[in-house]
């Protein structure tokens, strides 16, 4: 075990100092503050000792947050919606739903072993920590861990549920047991067939939409038996697996070797077994321009193609080079916004549909509460990230080395924001038609106020992250030249959204006052934005 603990111990030393790093990096290019951060802030001992007591903190609470949202997110907020306030069932539905997804789809999705991450490359091929050592220290690490903070989330759970904790600590428990068994059963079958399961998308994919069907039918009127619930408290199968994991869990502990199946994820030159790798390349796949836009240009009606030619050159500077941009990139740049548009048509139907299976056993009112889900929404379905990345990619990489690009910064901006804006704004009407359909059977077409509360609160969160992921572009140009985001401020601002998301759940403000106050947020957006670019774009406008 000592050697275990040395183990644990050095790979949080190696995620702490990066991370420690990363940030003395970044707070140095912050105004004001940056200034008092020297280089020799590196070699700091003392300094980057009690950082990294702090991020050691910031580490736990993480991953305490991140099983707070499965359970409230994946569990308590499905219930809350779909069922009544007197509903006696809600502990078996619960466990059942807690069975499903982390039991069945956990149990195929989530294996450590076989796991491909940099720490493990790290780890392994610059540090030289033995394979069998550092495998051994993983295990232990996880799943003492996943005991300690699912325990914690489920015991929260269980207070607003009125839940027995002893009973909510012996399931996740029994979970713990059943997660380290089907681990052995991944390396068995690695061992035995050479077959690494967690990377085949066609088992992860098909256990994924199986579980979540059995998860969530409980909800509908095609109701199916709580076996989820009975299962977990069937006491001679409860025991038979607490057995078997514990017998697992000390043969993965004392007696496997781990070399093969190491050797076959930490082959980091090759993209099917490294998922960074591959998420890289796959998101440069996404904006790589096809070239075929001046080709169709050509062959459209060339009276037309003269006067779209002799407008562009009508115009002067960045003006004509963001519309010749736009030419060139046209395919490219529709592409996210046809795709949302589809997600939208999709979404639209999937409400109405639940809207009128549960029309019946839900208000308004009660939907009411879960408004400031629009704003995750929303994140998710406007394209200025996406925009951002092929701006970079196309065109800024290139000219951010000149010094008169980044001082014209203002210039360019403004451009692009118009362009952005129109795209969200089309998105955000096309959201708002639809969320209307199930606002309207739910009310049956009386509730016009609420109506127009959706109507303008879509349209200012359009408007919102149109000039969010622009502006963050320009004053803290997050990617890389491989497009990866390792900027930690980027991640703690885009963070603070989700995070004022939860907030406003748990606050339950009405449709109008959150209105009102994303209307007040995103007017001090817009008066700040020109004054931030213009101070700050002309150092930060980078390559990283």
């Amino acid at each position: 075990m000592q050697g275990i603990f040395n183990t644990i111990s050095r790979m949080w030393q190696l995620q702490v100092i990066t991370l420690v790093n990363r940030l003395i990096y970044f707070l140095q290019r912050l105004p004001v503050v940056g200034t008092f951060i020297r280089d020799r802030s590196y070699a700091a001992f003392r300094a980057k000792r009690t950082l990294g007591a702090i991020a050691v903190i910031l580490m736990f609470g993480a991953g305490l947050i991140e099983s707070l949202l499965y359970f409230w997110g994946m569990l308590v907020l499905p219930i809350l919606l779909w069922t009544e306030d007197h509903y006696t069932g809600r502990v078996a539905l619960v466990l059942h739903m807690y069975f499903c997804i982390s039991g069945v789809m956990g149990a195929v999705t989530s294996a450590k072993v076989l796991e491909t991450n940099k720490m493990k490359y790290t780890a392994i091929k610059f540090m030289r920590i033995a394979p069998t050592r550092f495998m051994r220290a993983v295990l232990f690490h996880r799943y003492t861990t996943f005991f300690l903070y699912q325990g914690i989330a489920f015991t929260l759970v269980s207070l607003f549920f009125n839940f027995s904790i002893s009973h909510v600590l012996q399931v996740v428990g029994i979970m713990t047991c059943w997660r380290v068994l089907c681990e052995f059963l991944h390396l068995a079958i690695f061992q035995r067939r050479g077959f690494v399961l967690i990377q085949k998308t066609w088992a992860t994919s098909l256990t994924m939409l199986i579980s979540l069907t059995l998860a969530y039918l409980p909800l509908t009127q095609w109701s199916i038996p709580l076996f989820g619930a009975a299962i977990l408290d069937h006491r001679w199968l409860v025991t038979i697996i607490v057995l078997l994991g514990t017998i697992a869990g000390y043969v993965l502990l004392k007696y496997t070797d781990y070399a093969g199946a190491v050797r076959a994820v930490t082959n980091y030159a090759d993209p099917l077994l490294n998922a960074e790798l591959m998420i890289a390349d796959i998101q440069k796949r996404m904006i790589q321009s096809t070239g075929n836009d001046l080709s169709l240009l050509s062959t459209s009606n060339s009276a037309v193609v003269e006067q779209s030619t002799q407008s562009t050159l009508d115009k002067k500077g960045y003006e004509q080079m963001h519309a010749l941009f736009i030419k060139r990139h046209i395919s490219l740049l529709r592409a996210p916004f046809r795709r949302r548009i589809l997600a939208i048509i999709i979404l639209g139907l999937i409400l109405s549909v639940l809207t009128l299976i549960f029309k019946d056993r839900i208000s308004l009112d009660y939907v009411g509460r879960f408004t400031p889900l629009l704003i995750m929404a929303m994140l998710n379905l406007t394209v200025g990230n996406q925009i951002c990345k092929v701006l970079f990619f196309h065109c800024d990489m290139p000219l951010m080395r000149y010094a008169f690009y980044r001082k014209h910064a203002k210039q360019h901006f403004l451009l692009r924001l118009k362009y952005i804006l129109s795209t969200n704004l089309k998105l955000g009407l096309c959201f708002a038609a639809v969320i209307s359909v199930s606002v309207l059977i739910l009310s049956e077409g009386r509730n016009i106020d609420s109506l127009l509360a959706i109507w303008i609160l879509i349209i200012t969160l359009a408007v919102f992250f149109s000039l969010h992921h622009l502006l963050l572009y320009y004053v803290l140009q997050p990617y890389t030249a491989e497009l990866e985001t390792n900027n930690p401020l980027f991640t703690i601002v885009n963070s603070l959204i989700s995070l004022g998301m939860v907030v406003a759940i748990f606050i339950g403000p009405t449709l109008w006052v959150l209105t009102t106050a994303l209307i007040v947020l995103t007017v001090s957006y817009l008066i700040s934005a020109l004054p931030l670019v213009n101070k700050y774009a002309h150092h930060h406008f980078r390559v990283k």
